[in-house]
């Protein structure tokens, strides 16, 4: 028997953050899972406690009380698999870590710390007897949506953006890019049609290697695919890992291809051994995102055949 939460808007059973904030769902009091554990949290718990996100990454449902509070921006992270889209994230928030500032703003608050620090627990000295290393892959699931990474930042005039960075495996781009209405690129859908702006990783530690033809060739379907989505949010080509520099034959092949699908996109490099790299990568598209594009002027059409129907009351004085 398949359980579920209680409540209408919680998708825990799907894989999503806990409606009411628990760390384990089926220890959550609205879980109906047929038996009740003991060290469930009892159903009087006082409401003062619970908050609407449990700090991993949100979801769809968590957009909601996000959206209340004022305009978000969601960058979509594309990029093969172990292209560095989680090593470029995670640099980003260990630097505002430091006190830095990111796109000239700082950093307030977040609603996915547990899954920044999962993170961050890969990259730091914590145990003598673990080197640090890079993160993980991102796992590929079935999930609808990718996991999404939030920061709060506040700009120089006390305005506050919620910043939501994507997440996802890299399979999803690869198999989107091959194959637009794929079932197994839904995801990578969803990133493309809501995104406010785009980083795109180019793997140049692959494009050097002995791989360099099939990884030059998916960068290539990318740019061609996200080229017909784009439109003109804001765009920038990351070349990732950038001390393992590709032959100039191919990063001219690439940039190409860049400015014939993505005529307004920009390019920078990045590199773990600087990690202000990793911030201006991310910069690149913020900043630009960070203020909303002005509405294009209305004109009101005239009919030529029916003069009247475009009269709005309004006489011209000479």
């Amino acid at each position: 028997m398949m359980t579920r939460c209680s409540q209408v808007n919680c998708f825990a059973h799907a894989g999503e953050a806990c409606w009411d904030g628990a760390r384990d769902h089926t220890r959550c009091p609205f879980w109906s899972a047929g038996e009740t554990s003991s060290e469930a949290v009892p159903e009087s718990a006082p409401a003062s406690v619970r908050v609407p996100w449990s700090g991993g990454a949100l979801g769809l449902t968590d957009l909601v009380n996000l959206s209340a509070q004022g305009r978000m921006i969601l960058i979509g992270v594309l990029g093969a698999q172990d292209t560095g889209k989680t090593t470029l994230l995670l640099g980003n928030y260990l630097e505002l870590l430091r006190g830095g500032r990111l796109a000239d703003a700082s950093f307030a608050a977040s609603r996915t710390l547990h899954a920044w620090e999962s993170l961050a627990a890969w990259v730091r000295f914590d145990d003598a007897a673990r080197r640090p290393s890079f993160p993980p892959h991102t796992p590929r699931g079935t999930s609808r949506v990718p996991g999404l990474l939030h920061v709060g930042l506040r700009g120089r005039q006390d305005e506050l953006r919620d910043v939501l960075l994507t997440d996802a495996p890299g399979e999803w781009f690869t198999r989107w890019a091959i194959q637009e209405d794929a079932p197994d690129a839904e995801g990578a859908r969803w990133i493309v049609e809501r995104a406010d702006a785009f980083l795109v990783l180019a793997d140049c530690e692959r494009l050097a290697g002995s791989q360099r033809g099939p990884a030059r060739n998916n960068i290539r379907q990318l740019l061609e695919r996200l080229g017909n989505h784009a439109r003109d949010r804001p765009t920038t080509l990351v070349w990732s890992k950038a001390d393992h520099p590709p032959n100039a034959g191919i990063r001219a092949q690439l940039r190409r291809a860049l400015n014939e699908c993505i005529p307004h996109a920009s390019e920078v490099e990045s590199t773990t051994t600087d990690r202000r790299t990793l911030a201006g990568a991310l910069e690149s598209v913020l900043s630009l995102a960070w203020s909303p594009p002005r509405a294009r002027a209305v004109t009101e059409p005239v009919l030529e055949h029916h003069p009247f129907a475009a009269f709005r009351g309004h006489h011209a004085h000479s």
